[in-house]
């Protein structure tokens, strides 16, 4: 399948977004650590600036001082940022009390800090004498400084994580149109065209008109149907099932030993499937199961499943023993485009599996959480 320029390949797609993601988590460490320097360094000059205001006796020792609690700030910031770290996404209902005795806490130890540090400072002597009043009047202040910080914190926090989901659903959309792209390229194959306009020409050469005209109407109402579709919406398996019938009933006029068999159970003919899914799947059991095998003994089979709450969809087809070597009966580009087109959808939830049978035949198993349309 040729290559759409403008969307690279998977791999290097998931290099580049991972490249983006370490960046912003860079940016937003720096941002934090600038901010949290800003306030202490900011709160430290302001107090030193009324020390030097009120010509302190021991200017040089207070100063000393000033930066030694700021360190002490920086570091009480830091263990409150870790706690938030490991709270992770947590609910706010759940982070707000322990954020909140984490800051009283932080307060109370900057308080004693403080305390003893000042003492210091002015060459006093230390009285320890704990009154109620004056604990309170303490804590309250310097616990709403501890909460301001942690305020502007989440600010950040939340102001780096709208960026992130902001880029994730730009990447989301650029894969979405890439996977559309390529399904639209799997509606329209110009192989199958090819094919198609010869087998009518063909037919109209031997006299059979009636089957040519039966052909061609078959072709209108397929790719009428096909681009009629969304290929980025779920359609109901009976839909998609009934689309891949019409492709396989053009092609047995080019084999007509063809035998066709579906399986549906009517219970699961309104379960959800990305549409045209089963496209490239049909496609390469028709070019390496009735296109490698003897007349008579080819046949493709759709059937599905219910696992629990996953839905399996086998697509079979008969294969000549020589086929079974590796890297035959469709290995390579239609395989990749539908685990590409199922990774973008549902992620790790879903997944395309092959198997070669010792029939011999050619076995591709889609599974996928089990939803209904409509």
């Amino acid at each position: 399948m040729n290559q759409v320029a403008a969307f690279p390949s998977t791999g290097v797609y998931e290099l580049a977004l991972a490249s983006r993601s370490g960046r912003l988590e860079r940016q937003r460490r720096q941002a934090i650590l600038w901010l949290t320097g800003v306030f202490w360094g900011l709160h430290t000059l302001a107090l030193w600036t009324a020390d030097l205001l009120d010509q302190h006796p021991h200017l040089l020792r207070a100063t000393a001082v000033r930066l030694l609690l700021m360190a002490v700030g920086l570091a009480l910031c830091f263990g409150i940022h870790v706690i938030l770290q490991e709270l992770g996404r947590r609910s706010w209902r759940q982070k707000a009390p322990i954020v909140f005795v984490a800051s009283l806490v932080a307060a109370e130890l900057f308080a004693w800090c403080t305390y003893f540090g000042l003492v210091y400072a002015k060459g006093e002597p230390i009285h320890v004498a704990i009154e109620g009043g004056v604990v309170i009047r303490t804590l309250v202040p310097w616990t709403w400084f501890f909460l301001a910080w942690v305020g502007l914190y989440l600010a950040v926090q939340y102001s780096f994580e709208a960026r992130a989901e902001e880029r994730r659903s730009a990447q989301l959309r650029t894969m979405a149109q890439s996977a559309k792209l390529q399904a639209l390229h799997y509606q329209i194959n110009p192989h199958f065209l090819f094919n198609s306009f010869n087998s009518v020409s063909a037919l109209i050469l031997d006299g059979r008109a009636e089957d040519a005209n039966a052909m061609v109407e078959r072709l209108a109402s397929f790719f009428r149907v096909n681009l009629a579709t969304n290929p980025d919406v779920d359609i109901s398996l009976a839909e998609e099932i009934a689309l891949q019938a019409t492709y396989l009933e053009i092609e047995q006029t080019r084999y007509p030993d063809l035998s066709i068999r579906i399986d549906l159970p009517p219970a699961l003919g309104r379960a959800a499937v990305p549409a045209f899914i089963l496209q490239p799947l049909v496609e390469n059991a028709v070019k390496h199961g009735a296109g490698t095998t003897s007349a008579g003994d080819a046949w493709i089979a759709i059937s599905a499943r219910q696992d629990e709450d996953r839905l399996e969809i086998m697509v079979e087809n008969s294969c000549s023993p020589s086929a079974l070597r590796p890297g035959v009966c469709g290995t390579h580009t239609g395989l990749r485009n539908v685990r590409d087109r199922l990774s973008n959808r549902f992620g790790v939830d879903a997944k395309l599996s092959t198997k070669r049978l010792p029939a011999p035949c050619f076995r591709a198993t889609i599974e996928l959480p089990l939803g209904y349309v409509g």
